[in-house]
């Protein structure tokens, strides 16, 4: 037994390296700023519970309604807008996203033993991200749940005879709409929301798994080249530093698009086959909700889908140029874990807050380091191109082929002396 300790202490040792310690720390570095991060953007959001309504019935059923969703916790702004359209234009409810329009003589048709309707509209911002939709259609949704629940008391308290059972429980059946860039279209929200949240969060998660993958890829091989002394032979060659470079990278981009295209097809059979058994209905929700979204202007377009991809072409070719820095400074294949720490840090962030946080409502700080790093222009592509910010991809697209540019003059630099065969980082060992 005491052998055993004896090895696995020694194993140990040997693994738990200074890089090992470094990486350790860098992720816990990194979990803590993001677990700070969405902590305030918590704290902020909950701090926005404003709900404007607009009353056109102005009677006590109306007044007990907007009692009810202050006693639930919302803010409630009344709007002395004649409409919903002039209520959501109004400059005082610019930063508002949930509005309800209370219907003229609802409490007098609901007493006749009427069916009326109340309208509940949640507004999806262009620069808005992560949570801010989610809690923004959240907080509307629960809010026509309250006022359906005190409509129904209002009905049962009056005791009428005779009234069908679907009348008790829901009076006055809400309306849920869904407000773009001004445009209003009466769609259920759960079904924006599982749009907007299919691109936007199985989308990175695609582009993380195939940047890592090209990112090591390019790494072992440069650093297995430069361990093995093979890289010497090379560049004794009369071949041109700057097209070894080139040659290196176009290579990785096109074993990466490889990766990326059996990832997807991959994801894609796995998906199908777990929601095999909801594709009815799924399907009979996309076609209900089609049109809708096609008028709001949340369909993505063939040119944008062009765009989307571009950007990830230059946000994988970003990665590999900045790996293949790291992979020349690696000491030799041990060392890659640690010397991906930077680049794995990275796109941790880019990738976990904008899911977590509303860039919207973020502060200076948090936008500028998203902004940034170029693999977060990529993950964001989809959702900007939903809500018509093709500016802001086309303004990611250009930062990250200045960054790759930078990084492949950076690499072509580091070829052309000699001292890239002895060039490394050693961690502090002698």
């Amino acid at each position: 037994m005491s052998i055993f300790i004896v090895l696995v202490k020694k194993e140990i040792k040997e693994l738990l390296t200074l890089q090992v310690i470094l990486s350790i720390a860098a992720m816990l570095l990194i979990f803590q700023v993001i677990g700070k991060s969405v902590g305030s953007q918590n704290k902020s959001s909950a701090s926005r519970n404003g709900v404007v309504t607009v009353d056109l019935d102005r009677s006590q059923l109306s007044e007990r309604l907007t009692k009810a969703l202050g006693e639930a916790g919302y803010e409630i702004k009344p709007s002395k807008a004649g409409s919903i359209e002039a209520a959501l234009a109004a400059p005082e409810h610019a930063a508002e996203n949930s509005f309800i329009l209370i219907p003229a003589e609802l409490q007098k048709t609901i007493d006749s033993g009427r069916k009326s309707r109340v309208e509940f509209y949640s507004r999806f911002r262009k620069n808005a991200s992560g949570l801010g939709p989610v809690l923004a259609a959240s907080r509307t949704r629960k809010a026509a749940a309250t006022v359906t629940g005190e409509l129904s008391y209002h009905v049962l308290e009056r005791k009428v005879p005779g009234l069908p059972p679907s009348f008790l429980r829901n009076p006055a059946p809400p309306l849920e709409f869904a407000v773009v860039d001004g445009r209003a279209e009466e769609v259920p929200l759960a079904q924006v929301l599982a749009f907007i949240q299919s691109q936007t969060y199985f989308f990175p998660v695609a582009v993380f798994f195939i940047v890592i993958l090209s990112a090591q890829m390019i790494m072992t091989s440069v650093a297995g080249e430069k361990e093995n002394k093979t890289l010497e032979t090379l560049l004794s060659s009369p071949i041109d530093r700057r097209l070894l470079v080139l040659s290196k990278l176009t290579a990785s981009a096109f074993i990466a698009a490889a990766l990326s295209a059996a990832y997807m097809l991959g994801m894609r059979s796995f998906m199908s086959g777990i929601t095999a058994e909801t594709s009815v209905g799924a399907a009979a929700g996309a076609a209900v909700a089609g049109p809708a979204l096609a008028k709001l202007g949340l369909l993505i377009t063939p040119s944008g889908y062009f765009l989307i991809g571009l950007s990830v072409l230059f946000c994988i070719l970003c990665a590999l140029s900045i790996a293949f820095i790291l992979g020349v400074l690696s000491e030799d294949l041990k060392s890659i874990q640690a010397m991906m720490t930077p680049l794995m840090m990275a796109l941790m962030l880019s990738y976990l807050l904008p899911i977590f946080i509303d860039l919207s409502s973020a502060n200076f700080g948090i936008k500028f380091l998203l902004y940034a790093i170029p693999f977060t222009h990529a993950f964001m592509a989809p959702q900007n191109m939903m809500m018509g910010n093709s500016g802001q991809v086309l303004w990611g697209i250009a930062y990250q082929a200045a960054i790759f540019a930078v990084c492949v003059v950076l690499a072509a630099r580091l070829f052309s002396g000699e001292t890239l065969l002895t060039l490394r980082l050693k961690f502090g060992r002698k």
